[in-house]
């Protein structure tokens, strides 16, 4: 439906102006959607810089606030919860996830 869409404009206007001008009106089409694309990928890669270093911050910022001293988290609790949050993600994609993989593969072998 996307590669219709163009041609369909490019016949419509080429029955009504000539085809250099055609041409140039969608070569403008076409660089303005690089530059959006570009403009847009500029976006997410400053937005997961910023995100990265906001959380390199926090990190590093506790790190400094347990090594002087001011506070002993309790990495017991902080493991358990880290270890019972992956067993519910293992449980809740994990399993689903290695079977479909296993199916595909075993497709794959059979064709």
């Amino acid at each position: 439906m996307a590669t219709e869409v163009p041609l369909l404009v490019a016949g419509i206007l080429s029955d009504y102006f000539r085809e250099s001008v055609v041409v140039a009106i969608l070569a403008g089409v076409v660089l303005l959607r690089v530059r959006r694309y570009k403009s847009v990928a500029a976006g997410g890669a400053a937005a997961a810089g910023s995100a990265a270093t906001v959380v390199t911050g926090v990190v590093v910022s506790l790190l400094l606030i347990v090594a002087l001293g001011y506070w002993d988290p309790p990495v017991s609790e902080i493991v358990g919860d880290a270890l019972g949050a992956g067993r519910a993600l293992w449980s809740f994609a994990g399993e689903w996830l290695v079977e479909q993989t296993l199916g595909r593969l075993d497709s794959l072998a059979g064709a």
